[in-house]
């Protein structure tokens, strides 16, 4: 991994390091998969492991269709296991109830995984996250946790 840089997917982005962390504001549904869409495309073209946890305004469903317009092999991805999309509830409730270690320890487990079976070493992880509302505030310290 390194200093080098990967392809983003997103024009007016362009080439990033690895490593780098984006956020994204979002108003509905073509917000979000206006940048989402081509980002996963271009991470799981570039073999990289690649884990979206959805939440309002996409439901697992609705982001595989998303991604299928633009990637007609997806199933192929999600078989393989370098893709993979599940419902917030199904990742951060697990338990019924939000346990910040748990939810940090998954992500350390994904990402050892990923950097043990993908050629180029990358992992991708895009959570979307409603955070104003739902009980989604309890997420904000565990956010700022560097794994």
């Amino acid at each position: 991994m390194g200093s080098k840089n990967r392809e983003s997917g997103i024009d007016i982005l362009g080439k990033v390091p690895w490593g780098t962390h984006m956020c994204q504001f979002y108003e509905n549904e073509n917000d979000l998969t206006d940048i989402l869409v081509p980002y996963f495309k271009a991470s799981l073209e570039n073999n990289e492991f690649c884990m979206w946890v959805t939440d309002e305004p996409l439901n697992v469903d609705a982001a595989k269709a998303s991604l299928s317009k633009e990637m007609p092999d997806l199933d192929d991805y999600i078989n393989k296991g370098q893709m993979e999309i599940i419902e917030y509830s199904d990742w951060y409730t697990r338990s019924g109830e939000f346990d910040a270690d748990t939810v940090l320890n998954g992500w350390v487990e994904k990402l050892n995984s990923a950097l043990e079976n993908n050629e180029n070493g990358g992992a991708t992880f895009t959570v979307i996250l409603p955070l104003l509302g739902k009980g989604r505030q309890e997420t904000l310290p565990m956010e700022t946790e560097k794994i």
